[in-house]
Protein backbone atom coordinates (compact mmCIF):
# COMPACT_ATOMS: atom_id res chain seq x y z
CA UNK A 1 0.00 0.00 0.00
CA UNK A 2 1.15 3.22 -0.20
CA UNK A 3 2.59 4.91 2.83
CA UNK A 4 -0.31 6.62 4.77
CA UNK A 5 2.17 7.40 7.88
CA UNK A 6 5.63 8.63 7.73
CA UNK A 7 6.03 7.45 11.88
CA UNK A 8 3.87 5.37 13.96
CA UNK A 9 4.83 4.81 17.94
CA UNK A 10 4.31 1.47 19.25
CA UNK A 11 3.39 1.68 22.86
CA UNK A 12 4.57 -1.55 24.78
CA UNK A 13 6.57 -3.88 22.34
CA UNK A 14 5.53 -7.29 23.27
CA UNK A 15 3.87 -10.03 21.33
CA UNK A 16 1.19 -7.48 19.93
CA UNK A 17 2.96 -4.62 19.65
CA UNK A 18 6.02 -5.88 18.08
CA UNK A 19 4.20 -7.69 16.03
CA UNK A 20 1.84 -4.89 15.07
CA UNK A 21 5.53 -2.91 13.87
CA UNK A 22 7.29 -6.06 11.58
CA UNK A 23 3.77 -6.21 9.88
CA UNK A 24 3.65 -2.78 8.95
CA UNK A 25 7.55 -2.63 8.21
CA UNK A 26 6.65 -5.44 5.47
CA UNK A 27 3.44 -4.32 4.46
CA UNK A 28 4.90 -0.65 3.80
CA UNK A 29 2.79 1.17 5.44
CA UNK A 30 5.18 3.74 7.08
CA UNK A 31 8.55 4.81 6.90
CA UNK A 32 9.61 4.40 10.27
CA UNK A 33 8.41 2.58 13.74
CA UNK A 34 9.14 3.71 17.05
CA UNK A 35 8.57 2.32 20.04
CA UNK A 36 8.05 2.73 23.83
CA UNK A 37 7.77 0.31 26.84
CA UNK A 38 7.77 0.35 30.31
CA UNK A 39 10.32 -2.15 30.52
CA UNK A 40 13.66 -1.23 29.64
CA UNK A 41 14.70 -4.66 28.79
CA UNK A 42 11.48 -4.99 26.37
CA UNK A 43 12.29 -1.91 24.75
CA UNK A 44 15.90 -2.97 24.58
CA UNK A 45 15.28 -6.53 22.88
CA UNK A 46 12.65 -5.25 20.04
CA UNK A 47 15.41 -2.53 19.29
CA UNK A 48 18.07 -5.20 18.92
CA UNK A 49 15.32 -7.59 17.02
CA UNK A 50 14.66 -4.49 14.55
CA UNK A 51 11.31 -4.39 15.59
CA UNK A 52 11.19 -1.30 16.04
CA UNK A 53 13.91 1.49 14.30
CA UNK A 54 14.01 4.23 17.56
CA UNK A 55 12.48 4.18 21.09
CA UNK A 56 10.31 7.12 21.44
CA UNK A 57 11.96 9.02 23.73
CA UNK A 58 9.19 11.44 24.08
CA UNK A 59 7.09 9.19 26.29
CA UNK A 60 9.93 9.48 28.92
CA UNK A 61 11.28 13.03 28.79
CA UNK A 62 7.10 14.47 29.00
CA UNK A 63 7.06 15.81 25.63
CA UNK A 64 5.22 15.46 22.59
CA UNK A 65 5.95 12.84 20.04
CA UNK A 66 6.14 13.14 16.58
CA UNK A 67 4.17 9.97 14.82
CA UNK A 68 1.17 10.54 13.40
CA UNK A 69 -0.33 7.11 14.50
CA UNK A 70 -0.22 5.62 18.05
CA UNK A 71 -0.62 2.43 18.58
CA UNK A 72 -1.39 1.48 22.20
CA UNK A 73 -0.64 -2.49 22.90
CA UNK A 74 -0.35 -2.88 26.42
CA UNK A 75 -2.50 -4.72 29.26
CA UNK A 76 -6.32 -2.84 28.97
CA UNK A 77 -5.45 -1.33 32.34
CA UNK A 78 -2.40 0.55 31.22
CA UNK A 79 -4.09 1.52 27.79
CA UNK A 80 -7.02 3.05 30.17
CA UNK A 81 -4.46 4.72 32.17
CA UNK A 82 -2.34 6.48 28.74
CA UNK A 83 -5.85 7.39 27.69
CA UNK A 84 -6.70 9.55 30.63
CA UNK A 85 -3.31 10.58 31.34
CA UNK A 86 -1.15 10.38 28.20
CA UNK A 87 -2.94 12.62 25.88
CA UNK A 88 0.16 15.27 26.25
CA UNK A 89 2.54 13.14 24.68
CA UNK A 90 0.18 12.84 21.42
CA UNK A 91 0.75 15.35 18.64
CA UNK A 92 -2.30 17.18 17.14
CA UNK A 93 -4.18 15.16 14.52
CA UNK A 94 -2.58 12.57 15.43
CA UNK A 95 -4.42 8.97 15.29
CA UNK A 96 -4.56 6.70 18.02
CA UNK A 97 -5.77 3.43 18.18
CA UNK A 98 -5.23 0.27 21.02
CA UNK A 99 -5.12 -3.50 20.66
CA UNK A 100 -6.96 -4.17 23.80
CA UNK A 101 -9.18 -6.99 24.29
CA UNK A 102 -12.04 -4.99 25.81
CA UNK A 103 -13.11 -2.42 24.65
CA UNK A 104 -16.26 -0.18 26.45
CA UNK A 105 -13.87 0.94 29.48
CA UNK A 106 -11.02 1.95 26.77
CA UNK A 107 -13.86 4.06 24.58
CA UNK A 108 -15.26 5.00 27.78
CA UNK A 109 -11.52 6.46 28.72
CA UNK A 110 -10.93 7.98 25.11
CA UNK A 111 -14.38 10.20 25.23
CA UNK A 112 -13.17 11.67 28.59
CA UNK A 113 -10.86 14.05 27.14
CA UNK A 114 -12.96 16.25 25.62
CA UNK A 115 -9.67 18.58 24.94
CA UNK A 116 -8.09 15.86 23.15
CA UNK A 117 -7.01 17.40 19.12
CA UNK A 118 -5.99 13.93 18.27
CA UNK A 119 -8.69 11.21 17.27
CA UNK A 120 -9.41 7.90 18.63
CA UNK A 121 -10.55 4.76 16.94
CA UNK A 122 -10.77 1.77 19.42
CA UNK A 123 -9.25 -1.59 17.80
CA UNK A 124 -8.79 -5.26 18.93
CA UNK A 125 -6.85 -7.73 16.79
CA UNK A 126 -8.41 -11.34 17.44
CA UNK A 127 -4.46 -12.74 17.01
CA UNK A 128 -2.19 -13.94 19.64
CA UNK A 129 -0.65 -16.41 21.62
CA UNK A 130 0.02 -17.94 25.04
CA UNK A 131 4.32 -16.76 24.12
CA UNK A 132 4.82 -13.19 25.08
CA UNK A 133 7.58 -10.77 24.27
CA UNK A 134 9.20 -9.27 21.12
CA UNK A 135 10.91 -12.22 20.71
CA UNK A 136 8.11 -14.14 19.70
CA UNK A 137 7.19 -11.42 17.19
CA UNK A 138 5.72 -12.27 13.60
CA UNK A 139 5.06 -10.03 10.79
CA UNK A 140 2.04 -12.90 9.64
CA UNK A 141 0.48 -12.53 13.31
CA UNK A 142 -2.51 -10.83 11.88
CA UNK A 143 -3.13 -12.27 8.63
CA UNK A 144 -6.61 -13.83 7.46
CA UNK A 145 -7.41 -12.84 11.55
CA UNK A 146 -10.29 -10.99 12.67
CA UNK A 147 -9.63 -7.12 13.48
CA UNK A 148 -12.29 -5.27 15.56
CA UNK A 149 -12.29 -1.51 15.02
CA UNK A 150 -14.95 0.39 17.64
CA UNK A 151 -15.18 4.16 16.03
CA UNK A 152 -16.48 6.90 18.55
CA UNK A 153 -20.08 6.45 19.38
CA UNK A 154 -20.86 10.14 17.77
CA UNK A 155 -19.45 9.10 14.32
CA UNK A 156 -17.08 11.89 14.27
CA UNK A 157 -14.08 11.83 11.92
CA UNK A 158 -14.84 8.82 9.32
CA UNK A 159 -11.12 9.60 7.74
CA UNK A 160 -9.31 8.27 10.79
CA UNK A 161 -11.49 4.67 10.66
CA UNK A 162 -10.95 4.28 7.02
CA UNK A 163 -7.47 4.74 6.97
CA UNK A 164 -6.67 2.61 10.00
CA UNK A 165 -9.27 -0.22 7.96
CA UNK A 166 -6.77 0.41 4.59
CA UNK A 167 -4.08 -0.43 7.05
CA UNK A 168 -5.41 -2.81 8.49
CA UNK A 169 -6.33 -4.84 5.48
CA UNK A 170 -3.23 -3.96 3.53
CA UNK A 171 -1.80 -6.29 6.94
CA UNK A 172 -3.77 -9.36 5.46
CA UNK A 173 -6.26 -9.10 9.11
CA UNK A 174 -10.12 -9.48 8.42
CA UNK A 175 -11.68 -5.96 9.66
CA UNK A 176 -14.91 -5.90 11.33
CA UNK A 177 -16.33 -2.94 12.91
CA UNK A 178 -18.87 -2.34 15.57
CA UNK A 179 -19.88 -1.03 18.53
CA UNK A 180 -17.72 -1.04 21.63
CA UNK A 181 -20.87 -2.91 23.48
CA UNK A 182 -21.14 -5.54 20.88
CA UNK A 183 -17.58 -6.31 20.89
CA UNK A 184 -16.93 -6.68 24.74
CA UNK A 185 -20.23 -9.56 24.78
CA UNK A 186 -19.29 -11.14 21.63
CA UNK A 187 -15.73 -11.77 23.13
CA UNK A 188 -17.09 -12.49 26.52
CA UNK A 189 -18.46 -15.97 24.81
CA UNK A 190 -15.39 -15.92 22.42
CA UNK A 191 -12.31 -15.23 24.53
CA UNK A 192 -12.57 -14.25 28.15
CA UNK A 193 -15.57 -17.22 29.38
CA UNK A 194 -12.78 -19.78 27.70
CA UNK A 195 -10.35 -18.20 29.59
CA UNK A 196 -11.30 -19.34 32.73
CA UNK A 197 -13.10 -22.39 31.96
CA UNK A 198 -9.58 -23.46 30.31
CA UNK A 199 -7.93 -22.32 33.83
CA UNK A 200 -10.54 -24.38 35.72
CA UNK A 201 -10.52 -27.26 33.86
CA UNK A 202 -6.44 -27.87 34.46
CA UNK A 203 -6.80 -26.71 38.20
CA UNK A 204 -9.69 -29.69 38.59
CA UNK A 205 -7.21 -32.04 36.74
CA UNK A 206 -4.46 -31.53 38.95
CA UNK A 207 -6.35 -31.33 42.37
CA UNK A 208 -7.15 -34.97 41.30
CA UNK A 209 -3.96 -36.29 39.58
CA UNK A 210 -1.34 -34.16 40.44
CA UNK A 211 1.01 -32.08 37.89
CA UNK A 212 3.43 -34.77 36.77
CA UNK A 213 0.84 -37.44 36.07
CA UNK A 214 -0.96 -35.19 34.20
CA UNK A 215 2.42 -34.30 31.88
CA UNK A 216 2.75 -38.52 31.83
CA UNK A 217 -0.92 -39.46 30.39
CA UNK A 218 -2.49 -36.32 28.74
CA UNK A 219 -3.00 -36.26 25.07
CA UNK A 220 -3.56 -33.12 22.68
CA UNK A 221 -7.28 -32.96 23.67
CA UNK A 222 -6.78 -32.03 27.16
CA UNK A 223 -3.43 -29.88 25.47
CA UNK A 224 -5.45 -28.27 23.80
CA UNK A 225 -8.61 -27.54 26.11
CA UNK A 226 -5.57 -25.86 29.01
CA UNK A 227 -3.11 -24.22 26.38
CA UNK A 228 -5.21 -20.72 27.41
CA UNK A 229 -4.58 -21.58 31.21
CA UNK A 230 -0.75 -20.52 30.45
CA UNK A 231 -1.41 -16.86 29.94
CA UNK A 232 0.11 -14.50 31.56
CA UNK A 233 -2.83 -14.26 34.54
CA UNK A 234 -1.74 -10.28 34.59
CA UNK A 235 -2.97 -9.34 31.31
CA UNK A 236 -6.78 -11.58 32.09
CA UNK A 237 -6.89 -9.33 35.38
CA UNK A 238 -6.93 -6.22 33.58
CA UNK A 239 -9.43 -8.01 30.87
CA UNK A 240 -11.92 -9.84 33.41
CA UNK A 241 -11.70 -6.36 35.55
CA UNK A 242 -12.61 -4.20 32.06
CA UNK A 243 -15.72 -6.98 30.86
CA UNK A 244 -16.90 -9.00 34.13
CA UNK A 245 -20.65 -8.42 33.75
CA UNK A 246 -20.53 -9.88 30.14
CA UNK A 247 -17.68 -12.63 31.28
CA UNK A 248 -20.60 -13.58 34.54
CA UNK A 249 -23.67 -13.23 32.34
CA UNK A 250 -21.75 -16.02 29.77
CA UNK A 251 -20.51 -18.41 32.53
CA UNK A 252 -24.12 -18.71 34.07
CA UNK A 253 -25.42 -19.62 30.63
CA UNK A 254 -22.40 -22.42 30.17
CA UNK A 255 -23.51 -23.18 33.86
CA UNK A 256 -26.61 -23.79 33.07
CA UNK A 257 -26.11 -26.28 30.28
CA UNK A 258 -22.92 -28.52 32.28
CA UNK A 259 -25.57 -28.44 35.03
CA UNK A 260 -28.19 -30.22 32.79
CA UNK A 261 -25.67 -32.21 31.73
CA UNK A 262 -24.49 -32.98 34.79
CA UNK A 263 -27.98 -34.26 36.56
CA UNK A 264 -28.43 -36.28 33.06
CA UNK A 265 -25.11 -38.45 34.19
CA UNK A 266 -26.49 -38.66 37.91
CA UNK A 267 -30.20 -39.10 36.97
CA UNK A 268 -31.21 -41.61 33.89
CA UNK A 269 -30.45 -45.03 33.95
CA UNK A 270 -29.87 -45.60 30.01
CA UNK A 271 -26.51 -43.41 28.94
CA UNK A 272 -27.29 -39.80 29.03
CA UNK A 273 -26.35 -38.31 25.80
CA UNK A 274 -28.82 -40.43 23.78
CA UNK A 275 -32.81 -39.64 22.69
CA UNK A 276 -35.35 -41.78 24.99
CA UNK A 277 -35.72 -43.87 21.76
CA UNK A 278 -32.08 -44.38 22.25
CA UNK A 279 -31.40 -43.34 18.55
CA UNK A 280 -27.89 -41.61 18.93
CA UNK A 281 -26.68 -37.90 18.77
CA UNK A 282 -25.60 -36.13 15.54
CA UNK A 283 -21.97 -35.39 15.72
CA UNK A 284 -19.60 -32.60 16.37
CA UNK A 285 -20.60 -29.14 16.68
CA UNK A 286 -24.51 -30.76 15.55
CA UNK A 287 -24.55 -32.91 18.66
CA UNK A 288 -23.56 -30.19 20.86
CA UNK A 289 -26.58 -27.93 19.56
CA UNK A 290 -28.63 -30.82 19.98
CA UNK A 291 -27.66 -31.83 23.24
CA UNK A 292 -27.28 -28.39 24.90
CA UNK A 293 -29.57 -25.77 22.52
CA UNK A 294 -32.68 -26.78 24.73
CA UNK A 295 -30.89 -25.46 27.79
CA UNK A 296 -31.29 -21.74 28.02
CA UNK A 297 -31.57 -19.04 30.86
CA UNK A 298 -34.37 -17.93 31.92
Amino acid sequence: MTKRWDRVTVVGCGLVGASFALALRRAGACTSVAGWDKDPAVLDEALRLGAIDEADESFKEGGVSQSELIYLATPVGQIVEFLRAGAPHVRPGAVVTDAGSTKVEVCRAASSQTEKHWRFVGGHPVAGSHLRGPAHARADLFEDAPYVLTPPEDGSDPSALGALAEMLNSLGARVRVMTAAEHDRALARLSHAPQLVSCALAATAMEDTGEVELEALAGPGYRDMTRLASSPWGIWQDILATNSREVADALDALILKLSAARDGLRGHSRRPFEDAEGARRPEGLAAARSLFGRVRPN
